[in-house]
């Protein structure tokens, strides 16, 4: 590699990297989701948790033809793509309430998340790579997550102003208009230099192959990763599922933007501290076990609550000890596997979890429209059970 290619003018592609992550996270209709699907789109609750599944599924179908597509064209044609097609998305979702626009809208959100799906990491480590500060890709990683978490927190109340003074549509509207800021910063940034290493095309196939003779040798490996996987993804349905309770317990939709906000900083604290702690327990099992018999106690009670305060709280301690719960498992998982290994078998995991995931929506959208309480108490016991019937030992973690 020649000096040039070396120069340290890369490094500006981290701090735009910054900016461009916290325009993506300035979600002004995040707050609002479930009230702009259901009161201006016209949708029931199954519906939009049919459109998830569906967004789900076609992720995983684009992610491996744009995966070659950005190692073909580069990756800042790549973000630049997944920036007009985020942006096109949001401004077709917010054009007419009709269902087949709004598959259409998430089809081209799937496209624009495959598309930046593993290129951003590859495009910053690349910038570091330029001039010999890839070692600090961790740190930029952190950094974006921080920023990203910021933006969302700033935004979720800003989003449920908007849908109170002016209208459910227009946080739609307005969050097509804020991602226009992505694109313009995407065409700012410069190609980095790549090694021949990451030019390789990614084959999920034999990505698939190796995870499942992983997963299947290693018995350990498999039963954390599946034990993290099926309890985690029940935990995440809150994401999709707190408005409606919200709407269910009377709560103003003025409010929910900033119940939103509270859920980040809630998620960001508990992050912070759920590891700290754990390191310092000595039985790491009844620790893990009695995160998850709250999870699902909370779950229950959340369906059999009808004060709106409660609900809140709630709410919290699911965020509180649900979200962080996938840090329990890095250590354990890592003493299993080597790094590059890692990233292959997880790779497997999150295909499993993408399945799992959408196979849920289906069902829990079921259940909702039966019974909102229905729902939440499904998914409580059903936590309940796999934490009853979990194969991890106190010595795997």
């Amino acid at each position: 590699m020649t000096e040039k290619e070396r120069s340290p003018s890369f490094k500006s592609n981290i701090y735009k990297y910054y900016i461009y992550q916290f325009i993506f996270g300035i979600h002004t209709v995040r707050g609002v989701y479930y009230a702009y699907m259901t009161d201006w789109g016209g949708l029931n609750i199954f519906q939009i948790l049919a459109l998830q599944s569906y967004f789900m599924f076609v992720i995983f179908i684009f992610e491996i033809p744009s995966g070659a597509l950005a190692d073909l064209i580069g990756r800042k044609m790549a973000l630049i793509l997944s920036s007009l097609c985020v942006i096109a998305a949001a401004f077709a979702y917010s054009i007419y309430p009709y269902i087949l626009l709004f598959v259409f809208a998430e089809t081209l959100w799937a496209l624009s998340i495959a598309l930046s799906s593993g290129t951003d990491e590859a495009f910053l480590y690349s910038s570091l790579k330029s001039y010999n500060a890839e070692d600090k890709i961790s740190k930029v990683l952190g950094n974006n997550q921080t920023v990203n978490l910021i933006a969302l927190t700033i935004s979720a109340p800003l989003g449920s102003i908007i849908a109170d003074f002016i209208s459910l549509q227009f946080t739609m509207t307005c969050l097509a208009f804020i991602f226009i800021g992505s694109l313009i910063v995407a065409l700012t940034f410069k190609e980095p230099p790549f090694r021949e290493k990451e030019d390789e095309k990614k084959n999920y196939l034999i990505i698939i192959k190796k995870g499942f003779i992983e997963l299947k040798h290693n018995k350990i490996l498999a039963i954390l990763c599946f034990d993290r996987l099926f309890i985690n993804s029940l935990i995440f349905l809150l994401f999709w599922t707190y408005q409606p309770y919200l709407e269910a317990l009377g709560i103003p939709l003025v409010l929910w933007g900033f119940i939103s906000a509270s859920m980040n900083i809630t998620n960001a604290a508990f992050s912070f501290i759920i590891p700290r702690i754990f390191k310092k327990v000595k039985n790491r099992l009844i620790f893990l076990i009695s995160i998850d018999l709250i999870n699902g106690i909370t779950f229950v009670l959340m369906g059999l609550n009808a004060n709106p305060y409660l609900g809140i709280f709630l709410i919290l301690i699911i965020v509180a000890f649900g979200y962080p719960r996938y840090l329990i498992y890095v250590n354990g998982i890592n003493k299993q596997i080597e790094a590059e290994e890692r990233a292959t078998v997880l790779s497997t995991i999150n295909m499993f979890r993408s399945f799992f995931m959408a196979i849920m929506f289906l069902i829990i959208g079921i259940i909702g429209t039966i019974n909102i309480i229905y729902m939440f108490l499904f998914v409580g016991v059903a936590i309940i059970v796999f934490t009853i019937f979990t194969r991890v030992k106190k010595d795997y973690l």
